[in-house]
């Protein structure tokens, strides 16, 4: 598939994702059942969150994107290992009620919050280690390129 015919797909699919979720939104307003309404509700926000992937997908690949900066780094990592430690407690957490529920409706809900634990676990871990060991240039790279490693050592072409 083409650049252009990827990037429209894209596109139909964010639109797709937020009829989905509306539709979806709507039905739980005719819904009483508070399991019903908060497993489809859930749905209806999964729906809006791929909506923004689909929408983030389309940004890398149109638009140029902004470096990020070694302090936001820095604090990227800080904040995503206290999100990972938190996701661990949730889901240690989620995985004891699990255990000590016999209420089928219960245990439902209980393994779709530990299952989606797991998954923000897994996305978190993948984030902190691609963002642990990331380089940052310094001015000092920058002069190296200019000047030591440059055949022409700063001259134009010679």
């Amino acid at each position: 598939m083409c650049g252009e015919q990827y990037v429209n797909l894209v596109k139909d699919l964010v639109d797709m994702e937020k009829r989905h979720a509306e539709a979806l939104r709507i039905l739980t307003d005719t819904i009483r059942h508070p399991v019903m309404k908060a497993l489809l509700l859930g749905i209806a926000h999964d729906s809006i969150k791929h909506a923004l992937f689909y929408s983030a997908i389309m940004e890398l690949l149109t638009k140029y994107q902004p470096t990020i900066s070694q302090n936001e780094f820095g604090l990227l990592y800080k904040e995503i290992v206290k999100h990972i430690e938190t996701e661990v407690r949730m889901m240690e957490i989620a995985r004891e009620l699990f255990t000590k529920s016999n209420d089928p409706r219960v245990k439902l809900l209980l393994a779709a919050i530990y299952d989606d634990e797991t998954k923000h676990h897994k996305v978190l871990t993948s984030i902190r280690d691609s963002i642990g060991g990331e380089y940052v240039v310094s001015n000092e790279d920058i002069w190296n390129v200019i000047w030591r490693d440059s055949p022409w050592h700063g001259t134009p072409g010679g």
